[in-house]
């Protein structure tokens, strides 16, 4: 039993660990701003969650409304070993979701500091770590791959939407507020295609290793909030397996339909994507 135990932990680790310090930072909404395709809301189309929905086609829809238009995001991921975070990566910025554009920052605690911006297939990156500072790089988008469960690559919340729009057997939760805005809660589940979407061959394996040891599916639930309009505004993916791992990974998006401005760096180094493990 014990040999089990700390296998399970082993592989836990393996697929979690990604960031480093200790401590808890807040959730940032530093954005800039550019003029967007994307629609004002149209208050003919406000759509109003009820009991008689199909809960999983209306959460669904939601994501899918999300993925139409532009946001302020926050994201946040906790990891540990027990109840309590070990660390904390969290950040925030604006995305212009139609375009596929958009920036964020990245802190890792209180040892790293980093930019990041979305533009033309392109994922830019520059920033601090302890004493040292890098200027900006560049890799294709299309060649990160996730190497930690419940991480999206570079921090990309198109990532995070895309997780959720694989998400199934939703159910309503209750009524209750993302910052100022009334929402509907609702809790589904990740199947394992969601979970290993787009990882490393590596990981993937790893994956695959903790799905067997748990004796079936990983379970990890995922929680979205759609607001008044029948969109997205918050989704949260946990996993917990008692006396090895604990991810929390939260998106929080805010000022839908807001325009997005994105400025792309005029200079930066090419690099390969293994090699940046923030993008990881």
């Amino acid at each position: 039993m014990l040999r089990r135990a700390l296998s399970l932990a082993f592989v836990c680790t393996a697929l979690l660990a990604g960031g480093c310090g200790t401590s808890s930072s807040t959730e940032s909404a530093g954005a800039t701003e550019r003029a967007s395709a994307a629609d004002p809301i149209n208050p003919a189309k406000i759509v109003s969650p009820t009991p008689e929905s199909d809960p999983t086609r209306l959460v669904l829809a939601a994501v899918e409304a999300t993925g139409r238009t532009t946001a302020r995001t926050a994201h946040r991921t906790e990891l540990g070993t027990g109840a309590d975070a070990t660390y904390v990566i969290s950040g925030g910025g604006a995305h212009d979701f139609v375009h596929h554009r958009g920036t964020t920052d990245v802190e890792l605690a209180s040892a790293a500091r980093f930019d990041e911006v979305f533009a033309d297939g392109k994922v830019y990156l520059r920033g601090t770590a302890g004493s040292g500072t890098m200027g900006w790089s560049v890799v294709d988008r299309d060649d990160l791959e996730a190497q930690h469960i419940l991480r999206s690559p570079a921090n990309d919340p198109e990532y995070t939407l895309r997780q959720a729009a694989m998400g199934t057997d939703f159910r309503a939760a209750g009524e209750e507020k993302t910052g100022s805005t009334p929402t509907t809660h609702y809790r589904g589940r990740l199947p394992f295609e969601a979970l290993t979407l787009e990882m490393s061959e590596e990981s993937l394996t790893t994956a695959k290793t903790l799905r067997q040891m748990v004796g079936g599916e990983i379970p990890v639930p995922v929680d979205v909030w759609v607001d008044g309009h029948g969109r997205a505004t918050r989704i949260r993916m946990s996993l917990r397996i008692e006396g090895a791992a604990t991810s929390v990974s939260t998106l929080t998006l805010t000022d839908l339909g807001r325009p997005v401005e994105v400025t792309v760096p005029g200079t930066a180094t090419e690099a390969e994507a293994g090699g940046m493990g923030i993008l990881g």
